[in-house]
This record gives C-alpha cells, structure tokens and sequence, in this order.
C-alpha cells in the first residue's frame, strides 16, 4: 500500500502548472494513472474507477477532499491539482464511460457462491439485511446513489465491507447499518459472490 502511495504522490509531483481545465483523459493519466489505471482498470489495491456512477465518483472525491473518508493522504496532491469543480465533474465522467474489467469467471465454493447469491438478490430480511440488488443493480453495476461493485478487486471490497466505528460520511452511514445486520459468513459468502460480477 505504501508503495502506490509514493508512486501517486511522485507522479503528482509533476503536475506543480496543470492546466486549469485539463481533458479528462489527460487528467486521468497524469492524476490517476498510478493508482488507478488510466482507464479506471488499475491492478489495486485502489478501487478500479472503470464504468462507476459518476455521481458517486463526485461524491467520494468529495469525503476525500472534506477528510470524511481515509486515503492516507494518496489524492492531496490531486486535490491541488483539481481546483475546478468543471474538472473533477469531467474526470468522474470520464471514468464512468470506460469499459469495466470483464467479469471473472465463477469459481470456488458452490455452496458460499448460492449464499452469496441468494443474499444478494433476496437479502436476509428476518434479521433486517435488504437485497444487495435493490441499491446496486441487478449486475452490480451501481445505481444513482450506490457504487458499482462489478468488477471491483476483491480485496477492496474487503476493506470496505468491514463495520467501522469511526465517523461516516452521510452516504457510507446506510451501508454501515447494513454492514451491522450481517454474519461474518454472510459477509463472506457476499464476497465470494461479487467477485464472479
């Protein structure tokens, strides 16, 4: 982790004169590129940004930038960089509009998969846990205010399906009430799921 995070912060180095309203794709490159990928299909551990709601993207820049979401301080040099809010708008756009990684193909526990599945399509409502499907599409391709979670690295979802005591930004808080109605094999089955979307 420490790695991409001394690659992003020496490529952010050069970008000292970014234009003020850059193209997205260039933005992508010079900003992104070394986390993420270019394109949004980056090798991890940073999420891959590829064919995200673009409203979500804004809205993650956002607890970044407000340090309502932890990045080990990985987007500060973007942040100076992205002063334009035109900007951070075109770059969210941009990545939106790429073509997501290909789905994995299903494999592992057959037994863990249809758990997974089963909770994913129909929840466990006797202990308050809604369908996964109802916020983040059928195909886990996110709606207009949950994320894509098709083709994203596993060991991202991981971290981010963990309960947290820690302050939330209002849009984490519903998951994190969610996240609280979950077995650790609930949570573990849902994973195994996922990573065939």
């Amino acid at each position: 982790m420490k790695r991409w995070i001394l690659a992003a912060l020496l490529g952010w180095g050069l970008l000292a004169g970014a234009p003020a309203r850059a193209e997205p794709a260039q933005l992508a490159r010079q900003l992104c590129a070394s986390c993420h990928g270019a394109d949004g299909n980056g090798p991890g551990p940073a999420p891959r940004l590829a064919g995200q709601q673009a409203g979500y993207i804004e809205q993650q820049w956002q607890a970044f930038r407000l340090h309502q979401r932890a990045d080990g301080g990985a987007h500060g040099a973007a942040m100076a960089a992205l002063k334009s809010e035109g900007n951070v708008k075109a770059l969210a756009a941009y990545f939106a509009a790429q073509p997501p990684a290909p789905a994995r193909s299903a494999g592992g526990d057959p037994a863990l998969l249809a758990a997974g599945r089963k909770l994913y399509a129909e929840g466990n409502l006797a202990v308050g846990t809604p369908p996964c499907f109802s916020c983040h599409g059928d195909r886990g391709e996110g709606g207009s205010a949950a994320p894509r979670l098709a083709g994203q690295h596993a060991a991202y979802l991981t971290r981010r399906m963990r309960v947290s005591d820690a302050p939330q930004p209002d849009s984490a808080m519903e998951m994190q009430e969610i996240l609280k109605t979950m077995s650790a094999d609930d949570i573990k089955a849902l994973l195994a799921y996922l990573a065939t979307l």
